[in-house]
């Protein structure tokens, strides 16, 4: 599975929520698309705009990584819940790690521990390390141990269910191994045409759930 960087984004949020918050899940689109830009715990830091957050909605949806929520009594609000538990089997610590990679990049054995313990209890780095073993035995692997770079003590972990952040990390990896300052690990820019009409598309399709609800919700008052 090759998830894009926004699809990616989408789905660390969910999971994340799910474990931190879960008085605020599911979520909206809305919801969603203000934990994907937060300037905390998130690298790099975005400003997708909600037509592009629904657009990897409907691509999670199609992959059967997300799913629509089931309605709340007296609430027109449409919401969507992650399934990376039922596709995967992840119990809620290799979620946690996992969402961690996809939120913020490459990072060592402890700082994931330490920054996934905020979503739930990690006792000891060999046991983030199983988790870990794990997914990389994964078949196709979801995560890799990165080779160590200049200057760094410990080795780095990334998740490998993105194209395209694997290769921006390689890149960056590879800068900094030939001296470089390692580049910046942007938002890929998605200007091609079929993106643009599938987050229109996702946009008019979030707008007509909203409608059916709130025409579902006269019909009944």
């Amino acid at each position: 599975m090759d998830l894009t960087f926004h699809e990616t984004r989408v789905l660390g949020v969910l999971i994340e929520k799910s474990l931190a918050q879960p008085a605020y899940y599911p979520m909206t689109v809305n919801a969603i698309t203000n934990a994907c830009n937060q300037k905390t715990n998130r690298d790099p830091v975005t400003d997708l705009s909600e037509s592009e957050v629904s657009a990897a909605l409907s691509s999670l949806r199609r992959r059967d990584l997300a799913q629509q929520a089931e309605p709340e009594p007296n609430s027109r609000s449409v919401k969507f819940r992650h399934k990376v538990d039922t596709a995967y089997g992840w119990n809620a610590a290799q979620r946690a790690l996992m969402a961690e990679l996809f939120l913020r990049g490459p990072l060592t054995l402890a700082e994931l521990r330490a920054k996934a313990s905020r979503m739930t209890h990690l006792e000891s780095n060999d046991y983030a390390r199983e988790l870990l073993s794990e997914l990389e035995r994964h078949e196709p692997p979801l995560v890799e141990e990165m080779e160590r770079e200049p200057g760094r003590s410990a080795r780095r972990f990334q998740h490998l269910m993105s194209g395209e952040t694997r290769a921006a990390n390689r890149s960056a990896s590879t800068s900094s191994n030939e001296g470089g300052a390692a580049t910046d690990v942007s938002s890929p820019t998605d200007s091609a045409p079929l993106h643009d009409i599938e987050a229109r598309v996702a946009a008019l399709e979030a707008r007509v759930r909203d409608l059916q609800s709130e025409i579902a919700s006269l019909k009944h008052a």
